[in-house]
């Protein structure tokens, strides 16, 4: 596993469930893509974009300590060990959408909409990649802060002209590889006293 990779998994896994989405209520022509939303950059129309342009640390994000992790080797016996804690991130997604009409667009960005309210949690199989552990699961949070000064500001970045957009956050980890020697507890002392 390269949990490194995992930026670009969470991309991808957000990609492939809209996809997905679209198929089963039978949009088969729309495209989503994660490229840069700018118009030389849309092939097809329609297009659903999700793009990431910004990756921030999570805001209860304190001074880490170690933490003592236990699991069992092969043979079943508990294995203890101390690892460094992992790192919660957020990925700030804008969702915009290209199609042949404003109806079309209205369209599709309502069943945006509708995907991340069913699917504010996104677990086992529909994470995409290999560097998520068996147990992750990716929270997908509305940016309630963004307003139309953000919306203006991210197209003007973009230097194209404005466009529906959502704004989202992924909550996701990024774990370390790097961890001690086997800890071994105390089972058992023995005293004795000499007069």
């Amino acid at each position: 596993m390269s949990q490194f990779e995992v930026i670009r998994d969470v991309g991808e896994t957000l990609k492939e469930l809209l996809k997905e989405t679209f198929k089963s209520n039978g949009f088969t022509t729309v495209s989503v893509s994660t490229d840069r939303p700018k118009k030389d950059n849309i092939k097809n129309l329609p297009m659903v974009n999700a793009f990431l342009f910004h990756i921030g640390f999570h805001g209860n994000y304190r001074e880490r300590t170690e933490s003592l992790v236990s699991t069992h080797d092969k043979t079943g016996n508990v294995v203890e060990f101390f690892r460094d804690a992992p790192v919660y991130l957020n990925a700030h997604f804008c969702v915009s959408v290209w199609g042949n009409s404003p109806g079309e667009e209205n369209l599709l960005l309502g069943l945006v909409v509708k995907t991340f309210l069913e699917n504010t949690i996104v677990t086992g199989e529909l994470l995409k990649g290999d560097s998520f552990y068996p147990d992750d699961k990716l929270n997908i949070y509305p940016n309630l802060t963004s307003d139309h000064n953000d919306t203006m500001s991210f197209w003007r970045s973009m230097n194209e002209e404005m466009r529906p957009a959502l704004f989202y956050f992924v909550r996701f980890r990024v774990e370390s590889d790097r961890r001690s020697s086997e800890v071994r507890r105390v089972i058992g002392r023995e005293i004795a006293v000499q007069r």
